[in-house]
Formats: structure tokens, sequence, C-alpha cells
């Protein structure tokens, strides 16, 4: 493949231990890279959208930061841009694009990923016009996400959302949404569209969803109450959700979703992404994901897969 080198998109306020460990990769990678550090929200998407289409582009951060730098190579190729492959270097706090791929996260794994990626293509979600990797939560997982402190998050990571979880068991929120699909519709009072399998880490939300495939797996939650999001959240850490008898997941290119209980707050790919109604769809545009050599669907030998970006007229089906 052409490689004019390795740009690197970094938050240098994740702190001093992801910096060093951010530079053990590269010095065990033994790789030059150009370095670009965000200083403000937002900054890492206006970053990827310059990068220029023959480098390899990586983001060093969390699903957040990759969701922002995925948004600035849609906005170039909106413009008319080709764009560089994108790859990840695991910082964040849960990582859940690093371990849909089987990315381990450690300096040796990461290194290695670096020198010798393949590339798959991926149609990435949209949600209101904004991409998405993995996956839209509205209903309990987005008011987590909304309400949890961001101090406590750095604290102690993922634990800030766990307890953020438990405070809404404990002090339910009223929700009351309807989902389209097609022609049929449903009422629930949670839903997650997504296109990975996991979600918050190593839990499987939906065992057949796949970056690479051309559907989003619709996860619906029907029942509402401290119990049923109690029992909701038991199922998803034994890897069951998709098991429970009043749980449906429908696979689907589009969907709308409205709200019968005022703005409700959506997450996307893990962070807040504003308010109620929302349209999702997939991508006219797809991108390029740089994937270790062990992801499914990956042939032997080769350096890079060779499958054609998807050729479509207008907006998704």
């Amino acid at each position: 493949m052409s490689d004019d080198g390795i740009t690197i998109i970094f938050n240098p306020r994740a702190g001093g231990n992801k910096q060093r460990f951010l530079s053990s990769i590269l010095q065990r990678a033994g790789v030059k890279v150009e370095l670009l550090q965000t200083t403000h929200p937002g900054h890492a998407r206006e970053l990827a959208k310059r990068v220029r289409a023959g480098r390899r582009l990586y983001v060093a951060g969390g699903d957040g930061s990759l969701n922002e730098a995925l948004n600035g190579l849609l906005d170039a190729q909106i413009d008319g841009h080709d764009v560089p492959p994108l790859g990840i270097i695991p910082l964040g706090t849960a990582n859940v694009l690093a371990v849909e791929v089987g990315l381990g996260v450690n300096t040796r794994a990461v290194a290695s990923y670096i020198n010798d990626p393949v590339h798959v293509w991926v149609r990435p979600g949209l949600v209101n016009g904004r991409a998405f990797f993995l996956m839209v939560g509205i209903g309990a997982d987005a008011d987590t996400v909304a309400n949890v402190s961001l101090k406590l998050k750095r604290l102690i990571g993922k634990g800030a959302y766990v307890l953020e979880g438990l405070r809404n068991i404990a002090f339910p929120r009223h929700r009351d949404f309807e989902v389209n699909i097609g022609r049929d519709q449903y009422r629930v009072a949670g839903v997650v569209a997504t296109h990975a399998s996991h979600y918050g880490g190593k839990f499987i939300i939906s065992p057949q969803a796949s970056l690479t495939d051309n559907k989003l797996d619709v996860v619906l939650m029907p029942a509402s109450g401290s119990l049923a999001t109690a029992r909701y959240g038991l199922a998803l850490t034994m890897n069951r959700l998709f098991r429970q008898s009043d749980v449906s997941v429908i696979r689907t290119e589009r969907l709308t979703i409205t709200s019968h209980c005022g703005p409700a707050p959506v997450q996307i790919d893990g962070e807040s992404a504003g308010k109620m109604p929302c349209e999702i769809s997939l991508s006219p545009y797809p991108v390029r994901l740089m994937v270790p050599r062990a992801y499914p669907g990956v042939t032997a030998g080769s350096s890079s897969t060779q499958a054609e970006p998807l050729k479509i007229a207008g907006t998704a089906q």
C-alpha cells in the first residue's frame, strides 16, 4: 500500500501515564511520526480533515476521540478529497473499538499493529448527520453518559459509569420512545443501534453485529423502571441481553426514533451527543479502518484487504 508516513492525533490532556504509554509504544514500534496535539473539543475532527490521503492516521485516545477523527474524514470526503486509513492507539476509558477489532491494549500488541496493519472498509453510521463507528444509545445508557461526573471519570475510569448507572437504577427516569423501522413501529424504554458486537468494553450486546456489515443491529428494550433497568444491565454484563425474552434485535440500514418523554439525551460512541429526535442510517462514504491481522475476514498473507468501497449513488438506502 502507498505509505507516506504516519500521523498521530493525540490529546495531551490525556495525562502523564498515557503520554508515557504512547511514547513506549512508538519506541517499541521504531517509527517516526508526525504528532498532532489537540487543544480544544472538536480539534481532532479539524486535524483529521487535513491529513493527506497517502499517510496512515492513528488516533491516540478513546472512542470519543476516534469519533471526532472519523467525522473529520467524512467532512473531507464530502468536500471531494481522498482520505487516509484510520487506526487506533487505545488510550481511552473503555476502548470499545479496539476490543471490537481484537487489538490488545498493551505496548507489544499496539506496536506490532502499527507496523503491520490491514485495512477493512467500513460504512460508518450516521445520526442526525454525525458519524459513528460503534453505536447510538437512547434510554438508560444515554442518561448515564449524559450525567456521569467527568471528574470522577478521570479518577476511576469506567467505575464512574458504574456508579452513575446504579444511580439511574435507584432513581429511574421515565423514558418512552417510538422506533420506526420500515413500516414497523416499536414502543420502547431503551434502544441501542449498533454497528459493533461489543458494548462498554468486552460485553456482547449483539453477537451478529459487525463493523463491515451493511446493516445496523437495533436492540429494543421495552420495559421500564428500576427492576427492568437492573435486569437489562445484569444481562449485558453476562453477555445475555440479546437473549432476554422481551428484547428484540432487528437488522436494518435506517430507522427513526422519536420521544414521548421530552428532549431525552442521545449517546454516540460513548459520548453525549445532543437530544432526541434522531434519524439513524449508514453513511454513503466508506472509510478504511486499520485492524490487526487477527480481525475476522482478514486473509492470511495480505497487507491490505483489496475489497473496493461500496458504489453508492446518493444517500444510503
